[in-house]
C-alpha cells in the first residue's frame, strides 16, 4: 500500500533526484555568473590576440599597436611581437568588426566554449561514458575545473586554453568516430599552434592507433589477425597520415617564427618582457630545467589556499582563506578529479589518456613559468580533456550520491575561484 501511495502521489523525490535538481541549480549559477560578469567589467585588459588579429588584417606580424600598459610581449629589432601561438588570433579575425564596435573578446571565448561543451558531450558517448555519468562529467569539465575561471576572465593567455580545448576535443571526437587521420593530426597541430605543449598529446592517438592493430584491440578483424609485419606496416602508414596532418600547422608555425625572428624554432618565449621579478629569476635558471619540477609539482598537486592578509598577518580577515594567485593543486580545486584513479586501467582509452597526461606534463613541469596570475593550475588545461575523460570513466554507473556531491563541490569551488580571479584582474 505504501508503495502504491508513493507512486500515486507523484510529488515524492528520491535523494538522487533531489541532488540532480541541486546540481542543475549549480549549472544555472555558472551560466548566470558567465553572463553577468562581462557587463560588470568588460575592460579586463590583456587582449593581446585582438591587437595581433588587427595587425594580421593589415598584413603585419608585429603588435606595435599594443597599449603601453600591456606586458607579455617580445621586443625585437624595434618592434613588438607575441610569443603566444598565432592560431587564436587567426580565429579572432572574422570577429574583428564586432570587436571594433565594442564587443569584448570574452564573448568569442563563450561561443567557442559552447562548441566545446557539445563536442565533449559527443566524445563521452564514443568513449563509453553514457547516461547520468555523461551529463555529470560534462558539468565537471566546464563548471568544476579551472576551465570556468579562464572562460570568465577571457584575457589572451586564457583564451588560448579555450582554443586548445576546442581543437583537442575535435581531434579526440574525430579519432573515436570517423578516424580520418589527416584531420586528427591537423586538429592536434592547430591546438599546438595555440599552445605548443598540446603537441605532446599526440601520444594519445598513437597509442590508440597501435592498440587497434592488437588482437584484442578495436581495429578491423582483417587487420588485427594479420601477420606482425603486415600490422606494423599498416600502422606505420596510418601513423604517417596522422603526422602529415600535424605537419601542416607546424610548418605554418615555423614560417611564422622565421618571418619574425629569423629562426623557425624561435618562438620568443625566451625573450619575453616579464612582469614579475620571480619569473625573471626562474627563467634565468633555464626556460626548461629539471630544477623547476619540484615547484611545478607542488603547485599542480599540493598547493592549497592562502591566508587572507598573508601568513604574517597578526589577525586574519574574513573569509580567512583565499586562493593563491600562483596556483592551487588540482584536487583542491576539483575534488571530483580523484575519480580518475577509479578508471579501469586495462582499457585502451584509459591507458591512452594516462599516456597523454604524462607526456604533456614533461614540458609543463620543466617550464620556468607556472601560470601566474591564475586560479588553480591552469596549465593542466593542456591535458584536461584526457583528465576529465578519465574521471568520467571512473565515475560509478549509475552515479552515486558521493560522486554527485564531489562534482557539486567542484562546481562551487570553481565559481568561487572564477569570481575571485575576475575581481583580482
Amino acid at each position: 500500500m505504501s508503495d502504491h501511495r508513493a507512486r500515486g502521489s507523484g510529488t515524492s523525490l528520491t535523494a538522487p533526484q533531489q541532488l540532480d535538481r541541486v546540481l542543475a541549480g549549480y549549472a544555472v549559477l555558472v551560466i548566470i555568473l558567465l553572463l553577468i560578469w562581462p557587463f560588470k567589467d568588460v575592460s579586463l585588459g590583456g587582449d593581446h590576440y585582438v591587437f595581433l588579429a588587427r595587425r594580421l588584417l593589415e598584413g603585419s606580424l608585429n603588435v606595435d599597436n599594443l597599449p603601453p600598459e600591456f606586458s607579455d610581449y617580445v621586443s625585437w629589432q624595434g618592434h613588438k611581437y607575441l610569443a603566444l601561438g598565432p592560431v587564436p588570433a587567426l580565429l579572432l579575425v572574422p570577429f574583428i568588426p564586432l570587436m571594433n564596435a565594442g564587443m569584448p573578446m570574452v564573448w568569442v571565448g563563450y561561443a567557442f566554449t559552447a562548441i566545446n561543451v557539445l563536442v565533449f558531450y559527443r566524445v563521452l558517448a564514443l568513449a563509453g561514458v553514457r547516461g547520468q555519468r555523461r551529463s555529470w562529467t560534462t558539468l565537471l569539465y566546464f563548471a568544476g575545473t579551472v576551465y570556468l575561471s579562464i572562460t570568465l576572465v577571457g584575457i589572451s593567455t586564457y583564451f588560448a586554453h579555450v582554443v586548445v580545448t576546442l581543437f583537442l576535443l575535435l581531434a579526440v571526437w574525430e579519432f573515436l568516430g570517423k578516424r580520418r587521420l589527416l584531420l586528427v593530426g591537423l586538429y592536434v597541430g592547430m591546438a599546438a599552434g595555440a599552445r605548443l605543449t598540446a603537441a605532446f598529446t599526440l601520444s594519445f592517438f598513437l597509442l590508440l592507433l597501435w592498440s587497434s592493430f592488437h588482437p584484442s584491440g578495436a581495429g578491423k578483424p582483417d587487420v588485427r589477425t594479420g601477420s606482425v609485419e603486415r600490422r606494423s606496416l599498416v600502422f606505420a602508414n596510418r601513423a604517417a597520415l596522422l603526422l602529415c596532418g600535424l605537419a601542416v600547422p607546424m610548418l605554418f608555425l615555423a614560417v611564422y617564427n622565421y618571418s619574425r625572428f629569423g629562426s623557425p624554432t624561435e618562438t620568443g618565449f625566451g625573450m619575453t618582457d616579464l612582469y614579475h621579478p620571480a619569473l625573471e629569476k626562474a627563467r634565468s635558471v633555464g626556460m626548461f630545467s629539471l630544477a623547476h619540477v619540484p615547484k611545478n609539482i607542488l603547485m599542480m598537486l599540493l598547493q592549497g589556499p592562502q591566508a587572507v592578509g598573508g601568513e604574517y598577518s597578526p589577525v586574519l580577515r574574513f573569509p580567512y582563506i583565499e586562493p593563491s594567485p600562483w596556483g592551487m593543486g588540482l584536487f583542491f580545486t576539483s575534488p571530483a578529479l580523484l575519480y580518475i584513479f577509479r578508471a579501469r586501467v586495462a582499457g585502451h582509452v584509459v591507458q591512452a589518456c594516462w599516456l597523454a597526461i604524462l607526456t604533456t606534463m614533461v614540458p609543463i613541469l620543466t617550464y620556468y613559468g607556472i601560470g601566474y596570475v591564475q586560479f588553480g593550475y591552469r596549465y593542466a588545461l593542456d591535458f584536461m580533456p584526457f583528465l576529465v575523460l578519465l574521471a568520467g570513466l571512473g565515475f560509478p554507473d549509475p552515479m552515486t550520491t558521493r560522486a554527485r556531491v564531489a562534482v557539486g563541490a567542484s562546481v562551487l569551488i570553481n565559481v568561487w575561484g572564477a569570481a575571485w580571479l575576475a575581481a583580482w584582474l
